[in-house]
């Protein structure tokens, strides 16, 4: 079939056609079609018919297929890029790019062709509007993994699943589906590590941190192993999100959350102490002074942490005991006092009334104290000596304090 033999095929009839003849043979006619695919979708006119006609008979994925087939060679990559801009403006297509994998192909195709300057302009259009619509298809994996386990149920089941009125409901639709989506707990497992990537690749945006952060709490409540999390990094990039957004109520609250929830298994509280958890969560309780729920999160966070000695030294250098001193010694030493949040019993357990009292009201030093730890610092910085040595080098056993080395 000729020229003039594409332009009388109807679009979805030549997309059907360059389905049948993607192969290596057919590689000038295939170049053609292309043209011709991209000639219609540039139209002001039909465009947007010839494009979504295009889409509808899988023109996407015949895009990626000739992209990944002939990706070194800048015969067919030039008009397979030239028409996929023409088409990425149609709602829905960066998305389904995406899903399908379309940036890591475009993206090795672009680095084949560095030289080539309209090979590169082209890709670097492509990749600029799947970079645009990139959150959207990532919140789109979180909100999966979610469902999966907040309702014990496989990848595949989960997409499936809508809630109208707090009620589950599920909706039937052909879908491709691979050996993860029936395996409930492997499938949650990779589910994991999708939300991290995301939540790393995307850390400028707030939707993705903020799904993310619930997937693992629905994760941390639902008795699943948490060392999945821990695993998959999943750790860093919380403390990472409620570092990146010390104001944001939703992150901070979650976080919190979360940490507490953590918090049950004594392996994964000692990871969070050492990854920085002990801090943000501090900073979550000084910052919302006028939230009430946050700081009352954050207090059951500080609970939860203070299972582990070295997270619990932490806090008490980041003044601990002060803190817990005005929540408990304050309102019985003055009755009118209101405090809106509830001490978890395990500090009360941990800390006596007396050594908060001195945490917060140490004694006094005296000037001999002052002078002694003025002292002592001094020689724990250490002093250089003399390079011919010194009399106590020679006369160890006079009075002590007669010679100062």
């Amino acid at each position: 079939m000729g020229n003039m033999g594409m332009r009388l095929k109807g679009t979805k009839g030549l997309v059907d056609q360059m389905q049948l003849k993607c192969n290596e043979d057919e590689k000038y006619w295939m170049a053609d079609a292309c043209e011709e695919l991209g000639k219609r979708c540039k139209g002001m006119a039909f465009g947007h018919m010839h494009r979504t006609a295009c889409i509808k008979a899988s023109g996407l994925e015949l895009f990626l297929e000739i992209i990944s087939l002939w990706e070194k060679d800048e015969i067919m990559i030039r008009p397979a890029f030239r028409t996929l801009l023409h088409i990425v403006p149609e709602e829905g297509a960066c998305e389904h790019l995406l899903e399908m994998g379309g940036r890591d192909v475009i993206d090795r195709a672009m680095n084949n062709h560095i030289e080539d300057p309209q090979i590169k302009g082209d890709g670097t259009k492509i990749m600029y509007a799947l970079l645009g619509k990139g959150a959207i298809v990532a919140m789109k994996d979180v909100t999966r993994v979610s469902k999966s386990i907040e309702y014990s149920v496989p990848l595949s089941v989960a997409e499936t699943i809508q809630i109208d009125n707090g009620k589950k409901k599920q909706k039937r639709f052909n879908q491709v589906e691979d050996e993860l989506d029936h395996d409930l707990e492997r499938g949650q497992k990779a589910g994991i590590l999708r939300v991290v990537t995301s939540m790393k690749k995307f850390s400028h945006d707030t939707s993705v941190q903020v799904g993310g952060i619930e997937t693992m709490m629905l994760l941390a409540r639902k008795g699943l192993n948490p060392r999945d999390i821990v695993q998959a990094g999943g750790i860093e990039v919380l403390v990472s999100a409620m570092t990146s957004y010390p104001k944001s109520y939703q992150i901070q609250w979650r976080g919190c959350a979360t940490i507490t929830d953590f918090c049950e298994n004594l392996a994964i509280c000692s990871e969070l102490g050492k990854r920085g958890a002990v801090a943000v969560v501090m900073n979550a309780y000084e910052r919302f002074s006028d939230q009430k729920d946050v700081r009352q999160q954050a207090l059951w966070a500080m609970a939860g942490l203070s299972k582990i000695d070295h997270c619990k030294e932490r806090m008490e250098e980041l003044q601990l005991k002060i803190l817990l001193y005005k929540l408990i010694l304050i309102p019985i030493k003055s009755p009118g006092t209101l405090i809106d949040v509830v001490v978890p019993l395990r500090f009360h357990q941990i800390y006596t009334h007396e050594e908060l009292d001195l945490a917060a009201n140490p004694p006094k030093k005296s000037l001999y104290d002052l002078k002694a730890e003025k002292k002592a610092a001094l020689d724990k910085k250490g002093k250089s000596k003399p390079a011919f040595g010194t009399v106590d080098d020679f006369f160890v056993g006079g009075e002590a304090g007669l010679v100062d080395w």
